[in-house]
């Protein structure tokens, strides 16, 4: 089931539409309801604290079911959505709004999504151009010749790292988490391959044509 979950610290625009289109199921946390409303779109639920959500964005919510959670907590509302999209089946999941805006909220919305990679849940984070995925195993790209594509091993290191269709190849190699070797790799085709035995890589799309 592909879960598209809406955050509200970053970006959200018409660009990000066809991604919501595809949802199975469609959740926003906490004030990524007032984002979804504005596209045109209901959400499903909305979890959170509601401390960014006007009231009247509430009352436009129609039957969507309003999951509150305590304000004082040690999860963040995007981390308790993600884990309310796990516990109905989410095998595949997009995050949407969840980076810029405040740089320790785009670093955990990283670490959710590196953790979903090791439960083997096919894990991204959507802000165009740049689309960031978690890669426990295989990731194929899709794109266009040129794009920017950055690899970077995290929270530990990565080994039996290689990349094919890149203007610069990798084979079975070893990234230390402390190095950036990693960064500015470009395209050779449409299409590139990444793949990783031990470790878990992010991996930094920066598409031309979006």
């Amino acid at each position: 089931m592909r879960t598209v979950i809406v955050a509200a610290g970053g970006q959200v625009d018409h660009r990000v539409k066809s991604y919501i289109s595809e949802a199975d199921l469609l959740l926003a946390a906490d004030g990524g309801a007032a984002s979804i409303l504005e596209l045109g779109f209901v959400p499903q639920a909305v979890v959170g604290d509601f401390d960014s959500l006007d009231p009247d964005v509430v009352s436009g919510l129609g039957e969507c079911e309003l999951v509150r959670v305590q304000r004082e907590k040690d999860e963040t509302d995007t981390e308790l959505t993600v884990r309310y999209a796990l516990e109905r089946g989410t095998d595949a999941l997009t995050l949407l709004g969840a980076l810029g805006g405040r740089i320790d909220h785009t670093l955990a919305n990283l670490i959710l999504l590196a953790g979903l990679a090791k439960k083997d849940i096919d894990a991204r984070a959507i802000t165009p151009p740049l689309a960031v995925y978690a890669v426990a195993k295989r990731l194929v790209i899709q794109g266009t010749k040129g794009d920017l594509v950055s690899v970077f091993p995290f929270q530990g290191p990565a080994e039996g790292v290689t990349e094919i269709g890149f203007k610069y190849s990798l084979a079975d190699a070893y990234l230390d988490p402390f190095a950036v070797v990693g960064i500015s790799n470009e395209l050779a085709s449409s299409e590139g391959i990444i793949e990783v035995r031990k470790g878990v890589l992010l991996v930094f799309h920066y598409h031309n044509d979006k």
